[in-house]
């Protein structure tokens, strides 16, 4: 699973590539696209898209929030799963930190957690 952050909520996303292809391909077809003019329409090249589309590789987060705004997807479709629990919200500012920072600031929330679970 990996999250993404839309309008400021995170979503955690399964990460079935073929699954996640199969869906926006759908979609694509539900509004009679081609590939070409959905890859055009994002800026990214057909053969990306094809890859997507066909389980090889995930979108980047900013093409597939593009193709769901696009095709006009309910996140539902993905399997998306909005995390909103109050036990939730400790993972949610988590998440929502880690996927908003840097490099390095990723490298640092590693060591302090490995630290944490070692008290």
């Amino acid at each position: 699973m990996f999250g993404i952050v839309k309008k400021g909520k995170i979503f955690m996303l399964y990460d079935d590539k073929k699954f996640i292809g199969k869906v926006i391909k759908n979609a694509r077809k539900r509004v009679k696209m081609t590939q070409a003019d959905l890859a055009e329409k994002i800026n990214m090249s057909e053969k990306n898209l094809v890859n997507i589309e066909t389980g090889k590789q995930f979108p980047k987060v900013n093409n597939f929030l593009r193709i769901i705004d696009l095709l006009e997807i309910s996140i539902d479709e993905f399997g998306l799963k909005q995390t909103c629990d109050k036990e939730d919200t400790n993972k949610e500012y988590l998440l929502k930190q880690i996927l908003l920072a840097t490099s390095d600031e990723v490298a640092n929330y590693a060591k302090l957690l490995k630290i944490a679970k070692q008290i």
